[in-house]
């Protein structure tokens, strides 16, 4: 993930990554997470940052530290699911506002919807 400096702050920007890898399931339930300093390198940023999100992924319990063994992903597969819904609500309302803003009504948005599902269909993200 490219970090980058804009109006969310840098902690935010990998909680948002780590959310989303484990709403797609790029992160697995139980899934061991790499070192604070393994993730500080691949972020390119300070591991009182890393520290900070995960602090704050663990307080959303989105993961859990096992003492011995290190961080990893909630196995709580309904939490999961309701972070990946949050997560769909978000998308789902930015894009409605944003098609309204250019004055596009229901029907025309969903049939550009169709479509554009129809060519990136088979697009993995």
């Amino acid at each position: 993930m490219k970090i980058t400096t804009g109006a969310l702050p840098i902690y935010r920007q990998i909680i948002d990554d780590f959310e989303l890898k484990i709403a797609s399931g790029r992160l697995e339930p139980g899934e061991k997470i790499d070192s604070i300093r393994s993730l500080a390198l691949q972020f390119q940023v300070n591991p009182n940052t890393i520290q900070k999100a995960l602090s704050e992924l663990e307080r959303d319990g989105y993961i859990y530290t096992d003492r011995t063994n290190g961080k990893f992903v909630s196995e709580d597969v309904t939490h999961i699911k309701q972070l990946k819904n949050n997560l769909m609500k978000n998308i789902s309302t930015e894009f409605i506002v944003g098609v309204k803003k250019f004055g596009f009504d229901y029907d025309e948005t969903i049939e550009y919807l169709k479509e554009a599902w129809e060519e990136k269909h088979d697009t993995n993200y």
